[in-house]
Formats: structure tokens, C-alpha cells, sequence
């Protein structure tokens, strides 16, 4: 009958051990949670959306640990004045009036900017206009109203204006101020400006008298 060394026997105890313990964990320490995914590569045609089919990794079927990226809104800009290509274009939701007038090819060289807000969030449909050199002098001189930095009275914003804000509106004091930014917080943002019309307190004529002054985006 073969024998073991008194060093084999430990070693053959020690190897005993170590497997009982390796069982001892893997019965301990549950699998991790598979996911199912899709390469990438099998989606049909470019920009599919991925459909999310896990938890825990945010694991997508187009292969990607995040969800799509929502499709950006645009607006449309109509800008007129001292720039070097005036017209129509076309921006993300959220651009300002200085991002316009990049589009149009930057300010002439003769553009009075001193009055015009550049930081200016704009919306859809705003006409823009930047003065040049010597306009304010030439209305002085003939009694005309200032128009240097018309950017066309700047629209309340009601899904981001604050109370202060709001109260510049015609009919709108403290207390329709406050409804106007509860309904805001119940409901979630207004879809268009007739919406004001569900605030407790604002009626059809309220809303006539400062429906031109007010937009949503």
C-alpha cells in the first residue's frame, strides 16, 4: 500500500481546504443578472433606436450603455440689420441672438452692438434686427422712437419666467404670478400660450391683453 509523507499528507489536507472553500463561495455568491443586448452593428440603418431590455447596467439593444439622445428642436430666425448675409435660418431650441447673427456671417463692419443683447435666448418666429452706426443720431434727429437693438419686444417665456416676471404682464399680479407658477409645477410646462386660460384666476380677457407678449418653448 502506498504511503504519503508526513509533507504530502499536508499538502493533500491543504488542497482539501482550499477546494472546500472554493464550494463554499460559489454557492454563496449568486450569479450576476445577464442581460440581453444586440451589437450595434445589427441594427437597421443608421440613428435606430435602441429598446432597453435590462436594469442595472442600462444595457440597449443598439448596443450602447445609454438611452438615444432625444431629437433637438429647432426655431426659426428671421435677422435683418448690419450683417453680412441677412435672412432666414434655422437654430437649435435654446440659441441666442448672438448665434444667429454667427449664422448670418457675423456683424458688418458698420454695426452699432452696444444696445443689442447678444445673450438673448431667442424663440421661434423672432425677427432680429441689429442697428448700425449712426441709426440712434438719425432717429434723434427726425423725433423717431429708438429702435437700435430691436430684437422685437422680448416674449415672457411662461414655462421658465419667474414671479417677477410674470407681474410685468398686463393683468398679472401677485397672486395670478403665484397660480401661473403652481399650475406650472402641478401640470408640468405649458404646451402653448392658450393654456393660461386653465390657471385659476385668468380668463379670455386677461389672456387677449398679453396673448402678444407671451410664448413657450
Amino acid at each position: 500500500m502506498f504511503k504519503l509523507t508526513p509533507k504530502e499528507k499536508k499538502l493533500v489536507v491543504l488542497l482539501g481546504v482550499l477546494l472546500a472553500v472554493g464550494l463554499v463561495f460559489r454557492l454563496a455568491i449568486p450569479e450576476k443578472d445577464t442581460f440581453v443586448s444586440q451589437s450595434a452593428g445589427r441594427a437597421q440603418g443608421a440613428g435606430q433606436e435602441g429598446t432597453f431590455v435590462g436594469s442595472g447596467n442600462n444595457v440597449w439593444e443598439n448596443g450602447g450603455g445609454f438611452p438615444p439622445p432625444e431629437e433637438e428642436k429647432l426655431i426659426v430666425v428671421h435677422i435683418t440689420g448690419a450683417v453680412n448675409n441677412p435672412g432666414v435660418y434655422t437654430l437649435t431650441e435654446g440659441s441666442r441672438v448672438f448665434h444667429v447673427v454667427e449664422k448670418a456671417g457675423g456683424q458688418a463692419e458698420d454695426a452699432d452692438l452696444e444696445g443689442v443683447n447678444l445673450a438673448q435666448p431667442l424663440y421661434d418666429g423672432q425677427p432680429v434686427f441689429i442697428p448700425r452706426c449712426g441709426d440712434r443720431d438719425s432717429l434723434a434727429s427726425t423725433g423717431g422712437a429708438s429702435t437700435v437693438g430691436n430684437l422685437a419686444p422680448a416674449k415672457v417665456n411662461i414655462n421658465t419666467a419667474d414671479q417677477a416676471q410674470l407681474e410685468t404682464l398686463p393683468g398679472i399680479g401677485n397672486v395670478k404670478a403665484q397660480n401661473i407658477i403652481s399650475y406650472r409645477q402641478e401640470n408640468g410646462p405649458f404646451k402653448s400660450p392658450e393654456d393660461l386660460i386653465n390657471v385659476n384666476g385668468i380668463g379670455e380677457k386677461t389672456l387677449e391683453g398679453m396673448k402678444d407678449l407671451i410664448t413657450v418653448y
